[in-house]
């Protein structure tokens, strides 16, 4: 008669089940960590990462991730708003920080059930964003003592801002091409740049972003227009804003006044805030 062999009692075998968990729990702090690996998915993080030196963890970013300089050979998973699960993946990240304007809304959702750790925070536009996020990026990656330092420099370089209220409307345009160019309302981060810099919006009837049209271009009669570079490179240069119908009566158009300023720089709200600010606010001097 064939029998099945016993070995160990039931009893038995879940008591050295129990003693292998403790030994195992016990030594892991000796075992190797994993090492973090990290996505950057806006620009500002990828920015305030650089600024906190931790940077050697990062290894891919976003399509805003235009600075410094070396964030740029870093592989690219996409545009932060227009993200796909599959890209994201096939780095094995372990940690995807960002703002919540990442998305799509599904996207951030598998990844969260992947388990691995997503953070996105607040997209808000005053005086005090920069040193928010870098306070928050710090706390999440163990790095307090070089974010607070970094807080207090960004802190004590806008108070030191002497910024000049001033009566110039400008009127913030965006373009990916001729074909489709936009105006900023109140509520975006361009209105928040042009308000805190010392000058007005010269568009006050909507907020958020809305197709330009002759009419409100004229109606509106900004004394000058405001573009990040990108968006003015793909309109096709000054020469093709100069051509929008409408423009010529306006001051703008007239005295072909126009400042092109680097878009992570003038609407990332990150630690070289302080600088923009005061370069915007010279500008608006000037024209006054």
């Amino acid at each position: 008669m064939i029998q099945s062999l016993k070995l160990f009692p039931k009893h038995f075998k879940n008591r050295l089940y129990a003693v292998v968990m403790v030994v195992v729990l016990a030594v892991s702090p000796l075992l190797p960590q994993t090492k973090e690996r990290i996505i950057s998915v806006h620009g500002t993080v990828t920015e305030i990462l650089y600024a906190l030196q931790v940077s050697p963890l990062l290894i891919a970013v976003d399509s805003t991730s235009s600075y410094p300089k070396e964030a740029r050979s870093l592989p690219v998973v996409g545009y932060q708003r227009t993200l796909t699960t599959e890209g994201i993946l096939s780095f094995k990240p372990t940690k995807v920080i960002g703002l919540e304007t990442a998305g799509p809304t599904q996207t951030i959702q598998n990844l969260k059930e992947t388990g691995i750790q997503v953070t996105l925070f607040p997209d808000e536009y005053n005086l005090d964003t920069p040193i928010n996020r870098v306070l928050a990026v710090g706390k999440l990656l163990g790095k307090n003592k070089e974010a607070e330092s970094l807080a207090n420099q960004i802190r004590t370089q806008t108070q030191s801002l002497q910024l000049k209220k001033t009566n110039v409307k400008v009127m913030f345009l965006y373009s990916r091409n001729p074909s489709s160019v936009f105006i900023s309302g109140s509520g975006t981060a361009a209105h928040a740049m042009i308000t805190l810099s010392g000058a007005k919006n010269a568009i006050t009837e909507f907020s958020e972003y809305k197709p330009l049209t002759s009419e409100a271009l004229v109606k509106s009669n900004p004394d000058i227009i405001l573009m990040p570079e990108s968006s003015a490179e793909g309109f096709g240069g000054t020469n093709a804003i100069w051509s929008i119908n409408g423009i010529e009566l306006t001051r703008a158009g007239k005295e072909k006044n126009i400042i092109l300023v680097d878009d992570l720089l003038l609407l990332g709200f990150g630690p070289r805030l302080p600088q923009a600010l005061k370069i915007l606010n010279e500008k608006w001097k000037q024209i006054e």
